[in-house]
């Protein structure tokens, strides 16, 4: 798995738990930023909900206002308590009173108890038609018995009329006579035009066989038409159930006036029968949400920021001491014991940690006795192998004299004494840098002749396996700081280890190339290769790669580390390149003098 957007953060076990911490911290916000939203949403349209209801209560109240103050001043008293019936010209006088002080009434009429119209004035008509009124038995009924009638919405010529009616009564409460007015309902426009919501939010007034009574100034022009029957669905819903939508909260639809989404409530006008119902387009009803979502958005990416900037930070502070700790494996894994460790707390890391530097003191003293015991071991063995290499050159002098399996024998003893010698060498040398009496006394030095030094000692080396060699440099002379011996034992070593490790008829190369300050020197070969899992292991006291091309090659696995060692003593580094079956370089660098 690739971590790319977090390349800046270098440890893999960093990047994973801060990648972690961050996708908990974007799940949450995105989980709370869902019900903020959803939460805002569903309040926003119980407060849509509340404002549809306040307007609709304001304009009931108006309108029953309007109705009920009709009512009242509809009602006429004889003082006169003798008087059991009224005459003609009272009559008159009563009904053009009514029409001359209320220019809502259209007419009124003067009506017997038994239900005969005895006079009707009809605004700018001069002699109307008496009617007998069978068809209003409840009218006659009801303002018989001594109570005002409010009856049903009627409409003449597109305009609605509403039928009111009171009792003529004597001081002593009794019922001498019926007054019968009939209201004009188009006066309601003034009451309801200022019902509105926003820019688009409007109301309308229904009667009760649902016709369009009077509508507030955003109502659709195009949709208004006096009288228009208003048979929809969610209007019969409301008109069949009673319910009261203000107590539900408003249904959200496609409104058949505005032709767009809605958020519709109604309420009855009782006991007229009427509803009022009032219609907010979404779009502006809802229009505040974006900018508040907008807000949140901005609020949780700097939140989220904030969240990741502290999931980098609890990251590399809990990764810190693993980091130091594999830090540390590394080192110990290529024989730096010397090691810093990140000691400290009472948790499962530093119990590991405390652990780890227990193990590391007891292989510093393990390595110090295996020190004290190579440097006392090749102390003691330079003496008798210093005898022996003399015993077999006397014998070799004197070889002549022997029988040939003598001869051969004495010429084995003599390469096993210079292996020994070399073994005992290479011991020496490694102690004496762990002790840190390894000294390397830098200078310039010509570069070219050294290499081409140590060449002509090993030419017979690279004759005898028949190998393909040479020098390649892209300066004539090279000036470096290097101590010299130094310097021909790193050569030495590295083109050795070509010429055994490349089969017969190889090619192998020493390059030279300028590095900024610095000169790298490389020895390639197209040898046998080495496994990647053995080039960390490489530059190790005695560490030798095991495998079935080089069971047979002679060596110390000591080599290679004092030429580490006395690269970097020289302010140089070393490294490898190899791939198994394709070859090896070996690259070092030595600064420019």
């Amino acid at each position: 798995m690739k971590l790319a957007p977090l390349r800046f953060i270098t440890s893999r076990i960093e990047r994973k738990l801060a990648l972690l911490l961050s996708l908990v911290a974007l799940v949450s916000l995105v989980v709370f930023g869902w019900l903020a939203i959803r939460s805002i949403t569903v309040a926003r349209e119980q407060n849509v909900a509340e404002l549809e209801g306040q307007l609709v209560n304001q304009t009931n109240e108006r309108i029953k206002k309007f109705v009920f103050d009709k009512l009242d001043s509809f009602r006429v008293i004889i003082a006169d308590p003798k008087v059991v019936a009224i005459g003609h010209d009272q009559q008159v006088y009563i009904l053009k009173s009514q029409l001359q002080s209320d220019r809502s009434l259209l007419e009124v009429s003067f009506i017997r108890p038994d239900g005969h119209e005895l006079w009707r004035e009809v605004r700018n008509e001069d002699k109307p038609m008496l009617r007998v009124f069978a068809a209003e038995a409840d009218l006659v009924k009801t303002v018989a018995g001594g109570k005002s009638y409010l009856g049903q919405v009627v409409w003449v010529q597109s305009k609605p009329r509403l039928i009111i009616a009171s009792p003529i009564t004597s001081s002593l409460g009794k019922v001498i006579g019926i007054l019968r007015g009939e209201v004009d309902l188009s006066l309601l426009g003034p009451l309801v035009s200022p019902a509105n919501l926003g820019q688009t939010g409007y109301l309308y007034l229904l009667d009760q066989d649902n016709r369009l009574m009077a509508t507030s100034s955003n109502f659709p022009s195009a949709a208004f038409t006096a009288g228009r029957r208003m048979d929809y669905a969610y209007i019969n819903r409301r008109r069949l159930s009673g319910a009261d939508i203000s107590k539900e909260g408003a249904e959200y639809l496609i409104s058949p006036l505005a032709d767009k989404n809605v958020y519709t409530l109604g309420r009855q006008l009782a006991p007229l029968n009427w509803l009022a119902v009032v219609e907010w387009p979404q779009a502006e009803a809802m229009q505040v949400l974006p900018q508040i979502v907008i807000r949140l958005l901005a609020a949780a990416a700097v939140l989220l920021l904030v969240l990741i900037i502290l999931s980098i930070i609890i990251a590399r502070r809990f990764a810190r001491p693993l980091r130091r700790l594999s830090a540390a494996a590394g080192n110990i894994g290529q024989g730096k014991l010397a090691v810093d460790l990140p000691i400290g707390g009472s948790d499962e890391l530093g119990q590991l940690a405390r652990s780890f530097g227990d193990m590391t003191k007891g292989l510093q003293e393990l390595e110090k006795l295996k020190d004290e015991f190579v440097f006392i071991a090749a102390h003691e063995l330079r003496t008798p192998v210093t005898a022996i290499r003399g015993y077999t050159e006397m014998l070799t002098d004197l070889g002549s004299g022997l029988p040939p399996p003598a001869r051969e024998f004495v010429q084995r003893l003599q390469q096993s004494g210079a292996r020994l010698a070399g073994l005992v060498n290479d011991l020496l040398e490694v102690a004496r840098d762990q002790a840190g009496r390894l000294k390397c006394e830098t200078a310039a030095q010509d570069l070219v002749p050294i290499i081409n030094g140590v060449i002509s000692e090993l030419t017979p080396l690279l004759k005898e396996k028949n190998h393909i060699f040479n020098f390649v440099t892209s300066a004539p002379s090279w000036s470096v700081m290097a101590d010299k011996d130094k310097l021909q034992e790193v050569l030495v070593n590295l083109l050795s280890n070509a010429i055994k490790y490349t089969p017969p008829s190889g090619k192998i190369a020493i390059n030279l190339e300028r590095r900024g300050p610095e000169v790298e020197i490389a020895v390639v070969d197209n040898g046998i290769g080495i496994a990647p899992d053995d080039q960390a292991k490489l530059f190790q006291r005695f560490f030798r790669v095991e495998s079935d091309e080089t069971r047979n090659i002679q060596g110390t696995g000591l080599g290679l580390f004092i030429v580490r060692q006395l690269v970097e003593r020289m302010g140089g580094r070393i490294w490898i390149k190899s791939a198994k079956g394709q070859g090896t370089t070996f690259a070092f660098t030595l600064k420019l003098a």
